[in-house]
């Protein structure tokens, strides 16, 4: 006699094995994802007496850290690196400042952060704060590692006004000077950011000091043949050979020395000059040991003006937008990497978009420059999106001029500003031939993404099969947005290019 299951139970066990083959697939897929992260540190002097396993998991750690545009998403923790509640570098701090407790944030790019640094405490910040916490018992000194990958002058200015400022700061340290230089932003551009850092701390009550940062090759340091090569071979976001912006480096200093409003400026290009081993494990990144002299001569400097702690009001406004459900959506989204192993093992033919066709678009072009003898332009188009009447759908296309066909595998550094002011900056990978996001605009003071990301520039990927979602104050309507985009791939995404940039195209009149 047969015994016949009910639909029911064959329903749920089919259930469970899909369960457990997409898991397999998904841990094959994170097997193989870290099998393509590389960090240059892993080739570095500095770490030839570590252990190989050890110099690897900190770069799987430090790849690993989930970001949402310029921010780091919360509550994350490795064998090496842990981000707190707030979603940065360290351990956790009360919202509520308690009293007699001086709070100093260190901003800046991944020198801050920490890249290379081998734990939380070996940071530039997190020396700091060892220091302070040692040698100041009558005093509780909090020092926090605000430091984010890519961050320059304006990314840290929008992050000061737009979040630091509500955890009640006595101080902020500017670490700045190798990311504004790599990025071409001009002397004046940077002067102007310090400024404008310093004239929020003047209004706050609040001290700001600006630090320009040592760079491989710009001080006196008897470089070892492997600093020397950094310096040599380093080059800014363009490919431009970096050592040849060193009389712009001085301009920067000159204009640290003229800013009036800051608490402090200091100047830190010849902090190594002393030092004959080697401590750059690139460029710009250090070794523990340079954390630890960079964050000794900035406590030199510093603690002169570590008043008396005494009760301050405290400002608690923060809005806890971290929903438990969509923040957990977001860890699952950036964790997710079976769609990237399967992109990467198989091509399909593309039958259908992901999105739903969209009317009533309007459509702006950049001006056009020269690539490999042809005439290159972007294209912005905006439409409105059939299926959600507050969102829109935003495609960018690279085209090439002389037969107007679209141009494949671009990786796009995108800057989009509106009323002077930078409100997204952030690198995005196409795959196909067209980027395409929805775009859900609000009224809330930050932007968010949620998409995949690569390693090269840490840039989002965008393809049909994994859309991304962008969400903010963007593209409103009868807003005005200037779109400034600089094209780091075209063609062949291993073919770093760096000299097609300033396309720049200005949006208006959404009406729709």
């Amino acid at each position: 006699m047969s015994v016949q299951i009910s639909y029911k139970k064959q329903t749920i066990f089919f259930i469970i094995g899909l369960f457990i083959i997409f898991t397999l697939i998904e841990i094959a897929a994170n097997v193989w994802w870290e099998t393509q992260i590389k960090c240059e540190f892993e080739n570095s002097e500095i770490f030839n007496g570590n252990n190989n396993i050890d110099t690897r998991q900190l770069c799987i750690d430090l790849y690993n850290v989930k970001t949402l545009g310029n921010e780091i998403l919360p509550n994350q923790e490795s064998s090496s690196i842990k981000i707190n509640s707030f979603g940065f570098r360290g351990d956790e701090f009360s919202l509520e400042k308690p009293d007699n407790t001086f709070r100093i944030f260190v901003v800046g790019g991944s020198t801050v952060f920490g890249h290379g640094a081998t734990s939380d405490e070996t940071t530039i910040p997190g020396y700091l704060e060892s220091y302070f916490q040692t040698n100041l018992e009558d005093v509780s000194i909090e020092v926090i590692n605000a430091g984010i990958q890519g961050a320059d002058s304006f990314d840290e200015l929008v992050l000061i006004e737009q979040k630091i400022l509500s955890y009640s700061p006595n101080m902020i340290i500017v670490y700045d000077g190798w990311n504004d230089l790599r990025e071409k932003n001009s002397a004046d551009e940077l002067y102007h950011n310090w400024n404008s850092m310093c004239h929020i701390g003047d209004k706050n009550n609040l001290d700001v000091i600006v630090i320009m940062q040592p760079i491989a090759g710009f001080g006196k340091k008897s470089l070892t043949d492997q600093e020397l090569e950094f310096s040599k071979n380093g080059t800014d976001y363009q490919n431009n050979v970096l050592i040849n912006s060193l009389e712009k480096y001085d301009v920067y200093a000159k204009n640290l020395y003229n800013l009036s409003t800051c608490t402090m400026n200091i100047d830190l290009r010849g902090v190594f000059d002393d030092e004959i081993l080697q401590v750059y494990w690139d460029q710009g990144h250090v070794s523990d040991k340079g954390n630890y002299i960079v964050a000794s001569a900035i406590k030199e400097k510093i603690i002169s003006k570590l008043p008396e702690i005494s009760s301050k009001s405290v400002n608690t406004s923060i809005i806890d937008d971290n929903n438990e459900i969509s923040l957990q959506i977001k860890y699952l989204l950036s964790n997710y990497k079976t769609p990237l192993m399967l992109q990467n093992l198989f091509i399909f033919e593309q039958k259908q978009t992901l999105l739903p066709p969209t009317s009533n678009s309007e459509i702006f072009t950049t001006q056009t420059k020269i690539y490999d003898e042809n005439e290159i332009f972007v294209e912005i188009e905006i439409s409105n999106d059939q299926n959600n009447s507050k969102s829109k759908i935003l495609e960018i296309r690279t085209k090439n001029a002389s037969d107007n066909s679209n141009i494949p595998h671009v990786t796009y550094f995108l800057k989009i500003s509106s009323n002077d002011k930078i409100i997204l900056s952030d690198f995005f990978y196409v795959e196909k031939e067209i980027f395409t996001a929805k775009i859900l605009s609000d009224n809330s003071n930050d932007i968010e993404i949620i998409g995949e990301r690569q390693y090269d520039h840490n840039a989002i990927i965008v393809t049909t099969e994994t859309p991304i979602t962008i969400s903010g104050p963007l593209l409103k309507n009868n807003e005005e947005y200037e779109f400034n985009i600089e094209l780091r791939t075209i063609y062949d995404s291993s073919d770093w290019i760096f000299s097609l940039d300033n396309f720049y195209a200005k949006i208006s009149s959404l009406n729709f």
